[in-house]
C-alpha cells in the first residue's frame, strides 16, 4: 500500500481539525490520568461488579480519545509527541519521501525533516 503524501497546501488545510483533535486527546488523556488514580481503588474493590460510575466514566473518556485517534489516523498524518503536539505530513521534496513537520500553535506549517531525522532535524521550508 502506497503512503499518502501532503502537498504544503494539503497539509496546512488540515490545522484547524489538527488543532481541535490534539485539544481532545490533551484534554482527555489528562482526565483519564487523573482518573486512573481513584479508578485503581475502585477496580480492586468491585470484584466483578463492573467497577461503577467510575469505571463507566473511564469507558466513557477511553471511547472520546480513540474517536479523536482514529479522526487523527484518518487524516493521514502521524502524531509525533502528543505531549508537545507534533505532528508530521509525509510529503515529497525533490523526489524524496520527507516530513513535513507542524507544532500545535504554529500558524501553519514552516519546517520540514528527513524521516529519519524528527523535531530535532526541522528545517525551514
Amino acid at each position: 500500500m502506497a503512503i499518502k503524501t501532503f502537498t504544503l497546501a494539503e497539509a496546512n488545510a488540515h490545522i484547524p481539525q489538527l488543532e481541535q483533535l490534539l485539544a481532545e486527546l490533551q484534554s482527555v488523556r489528562d482526565q483519564m490520568v487523573a482518573q486512573s488514580r481513584a479508578l485503581e481503588a475502585v477496580v480492586q474493590h468491585a470484584s466483578g461488579n463492573g467497577g461503577g460510575k467510575a469505571a463507566s466514566e473511564y469507558l466513557l473518556l477511553l471511547q472520546r480519545f480513540n474517536v479523536a485517534s482514529k479522526l487523527l489516523n484518518e487524516i493521514g498524518c502521524e502524531l509525533k509527541d502528543l505531549n508537545q503536539g507534533l505532528v508530521d505530513f509525509p510529503s515529497e521534496r525533490d523526489g524524496q519521501l520527507v516530513f513535513l513537520c507542524w507544532k500545535r500553535g504554529e500558524p501553519r506549517i514552516e519546517y520540514w525533516h528527513e524521516l529519519d531525522a524528527g523535531f530535532s532535524g526541522r528545517q525551514r521550508l
